[in-house]
């Protein structure tokens, strides 16, 4: 473990979960702006058209979810102060920061029409039903998903494959359920990656260099 990352202080396990209680209160704050924001912009690429729409990869982007709450409590229990502290930071600001975006520049999907029956359907259908069209970019599912890889990437480097290919899987699964096009993402890596930065110069800025 490189040493940046390696601080003497200790959290106490109370305090470490009263944070991540924190992260999912803020997380929480993105339900009313969903519901509120209205209009805006379309940001599309001509090779959005070539996007398929495929309902099956429903089940891969809720399953996301799960993964970061998973993620986040993991974070909670085990990884180094210094670390989780950045974690911590990272995911506020990147978090706040996008909803000053979803209301001073909001922006929206068109979605496909869900047709036929069977699960991936009715999956598709209980997304479209609890998630509006707005608050587009960036996605959240992107900048959430690589705040996870480049964090445990670092924490967890036996694993680093591992946690590329369940972030592709995410990423991917918020194009091909017409949850996003192909910008939101985009930027949803990038606000992620910025966020990170954010996170490690803070906790260096707060504690100094270990």
């Amino acid at each position: 473990m490189e040493s940046e990352v390696s601080l003497p202080q200790v959290m106490t396990t109370r305090t470490r979960f009263l944070w991540v209680l924190a992260v999912f209160g803020v997380q929480l704050l993105y339900i009313p702006i969903n519901h509120t924001v209205r209009g805006g912009m379309v940001l599309t690429l001509p090779w959005d058209s070539y996007v398929p729409f495929w309902p099956a990869w429903a089940l891969p982007y809720l399953l996301g979810l799960v993964w970061w709450t998973a993620s986040f409590l993991w974070a909670a229990w085990k990884m180094e102060a210094r670390l989780f502290r950045a974690l911590v930071v990272a995911a506020i600001a990147v978090m706040l920061s996008s909803y000053v975006v979803y209301v001073l520049l909001p922006t929206y999907v068109e979605r496909p029409v869900v047709q036929g029956e069977g699960w991936p359907a009715d999956l598709m259908r209980l997304i479209y039903g609890h998630d509006r069209v707005n608050n587009a970019f960036p996605s959240g599912h992107a900048y959430i998903t690589t705040l996870i890889l480049l964090f445990w990437w670092r924490w967890q480097p036996r694993w680093r494959w591992l946690w590329l290919a369940l972030s592709v899987l995410v990423i991917l699964s918020s194009l091909f359920t017409g949850q996003h096009n192909l910008l939101d993402p985009l930027g949803g890596i990038l606000w992620g990656w910025l966020g990170y930065r954010f996170g490690l110069w803070w906790v260096a800025r707060r504690f100094g260099e270990a």
